[in-house]
C-alpha cells in the first residue's frame, strides 16, 4: 500500500505541541514510594542514598561487572542481582569478595536491588551503607521483578508531549481530533458522545511513546472527563453520559485533521495513498476533513474509523476499486485488439 508523509496544514507544529522537556528522573525515595509495595521492596542498607537520581527505566546486571569486566558497564542504570550474581560472589574468598564489590561501588551506581531468595554476602550491605549506595531487596523471582519493573517505569521515562485536540475511542479506534481554535471539534466529540463512543481526553491530550510503533493519549488528572463546549461552558461527561462514556487512555489509531473548507484547495477524493503522519517518531494513518456549513462530522469521523479498521486488515476499497477498473480497462483493450486482427471471427 502507497503511503506518504503528509506537510503540515498552517500552524500545525504549534497545535502539536512540543516534546516535552527531557525526560524525567526519579530519586530512589520517590521509586519506593511509586513501587514499594508492587514490587515488594525493602531497604537493607544505603538510607544516605534514597536522594540519588534514576534517569532511565532500563536496568543492568552487573554480572560481568564484578567479574572485572567494565568495558561496557552501564553504571548509570538500576543494578539488579539474582541468583547468578549471588553465587558468584559467594563462590569468591572474602578478601576477593570485597575487592569486587569496592571496584563496582566506585562507580555512581544510583540504587542495588536484590531479588530471589538466595543468601546475600554480609559484605554486601557494609559496602553499599559505606559508599551511600541503597541497597532494596525484594523477594520476587529476578525475571518476574523485572516485568513488573518495566510496567511502572516505562510511562515514567516514555517520550511525551501535548498537544492542543481531543482522544475518542470510536468503535475500538483511538481517533484523535486536532485543528485549529473554533473549527468544531469540541462539537463532533460531544455528538460522538451522544452516539454511544467515549472520551478519553478533551482540549489538552496527553501522548507518549509506549513502543517503538504504539502512541497511547490521555487526559490531564486535573481535566480528566471533562470537555469545554462554547456555549455552554465546562460539563462533566461522565456525570452527564454515565462511566461508558468515558476512557482514561487509548492507543492513538488515527488522526483526524479538521480545517475550514478552503476554496480551490484539493482535497483526496480516492483514498488510494495513505497519508499518515509521524509524532514521536510513529506513523499514524492521517485523514484531513474539510469542515463546511451541512457536513456532519460525526458520521464522517465514524466512517472514517471503520474504513482505517478495514485497511488495518490489509483491504484498502479504493485501491481494490481502482485495481478492477484497470483489469476491465485492459481486458477491454485487449478484447478490441482481437476484433480489430485481419480475418478475425
Amino acid at each position: 500500500m502507497a503511503r506518504k508523509k503528509t506537510k503540515m496544514p498552517s500552524n500545525a507544529q504549534r497545535l502539536l505541541g512540543e516534546l516535552a522537556p527531557a525526560k524525567r528522573s526519579l530519586t530512589i525515595q520517590e521509586f519506593m514510594d511509586l513501587a514499594g509495595r508492587t514490587l515488594e521492596i525493602k531497604i537493607l542498607a544505603g538510607r544516605k542514598g534514597m536522594d540519588n537520581v534514576i534517569k532511565t527505566s532500563e536496568w543492568n546486571r552487573p554480572g560481568t561487572a564484578f567479574a572485572g569486566f567494565f568495558d561496557v558497564f552501564a553504571f548509570d542504570r538500576l543494578q539488579i542481582l539474582g541468583n547468578t550474581e549471588l553465587s558468584y560472589l559467594r563462590s569468591l574468598s572474602r578478601r576477593k569478595r570485597i575487592h569486587h564489590i569496592q571496584r563496582v561501588f566506585q562507580y555512581p551506581i544510583p540504587c542495588m536491588i536484590v531479588t530471589s531468595t538466595y543468601p546475600i554476602p554480609e559484605e554486601l550491605p557494609r559496602l553499599a551503607e559505606e559508599h551511600n549506595i541503597p541497597l532494596l531487596k525484594s523477594n520476587l523471582s529476578t525475571s518476574r521483578f523485572v516485568g513488573r519493573l518495566m510496567y511502572i517505569l516505562e510511562p515514567v521515562f516514555a517520550p511525551s508531549m501535548s498537544i492542543h485536540g481531543g482522544l475518542l475511542d470510536v468503535f475500538g479506534m483511538g481517533v484523535l481530533l486536532v485543528g485549529e481554535s473554533g473549527v468544531g471539534k469540541s462539537e463532533c466529540a460531544l455528538e460522538l458522545i451522544q452516539r454511544g463512543h467515549r472520551l478519553v481526553a478533551d482540549d489538552v491530550v496527553v501522548l507518549r511513546r509506549q513502543s517503538k510503533t504504539t502512541i497511547v493519549g490521555s487526559s490531564l488528572p486535573a481535566t480528566k472527563h471533562h470537555m469545554e463546549v462554547r456555549g455552554l461552558g465546562i460539563i462533566n461527561v461522565e456525570l452527564l453520559f454515565g462511566a461508558g462514556a468515558v476512557c482514561d487512555e487509548k492507543t492513538v489509531d488515527l488522526i483526524i485533521w479538521l480545517e475550514q473548507w478552503q476554496s480551490g484547495k484539493i482535497y483526496d477524493r480516492l483514498g488510494i495513498d495513505e497519508q499518515r503522519r509521524t509524532i514521536l517518531d510513529v506513523d499514524i494513518p492521517e485523514y484531513v476533513i474539510p469542515v463546511e456549513p451541512g457536513r456532519n462530522l460525526s458520521i464522517l469521523v465514524e466512517v472514517a474509523a471503520m474504513n482505517q479498521r478495514l485497511k488495518n486488515t490489509g483491504f484498502n476499497p479504493a485501491r481494490s476499486l481502482d485495481e478492477q477498473i484497470t483489469r476491465r480497462m485492459h481486458e477491454a483493450a485487449a478484447m478490441g485488439n482481437r476484433v480489430r486482427k485481419p480475418g478475425g471471427q
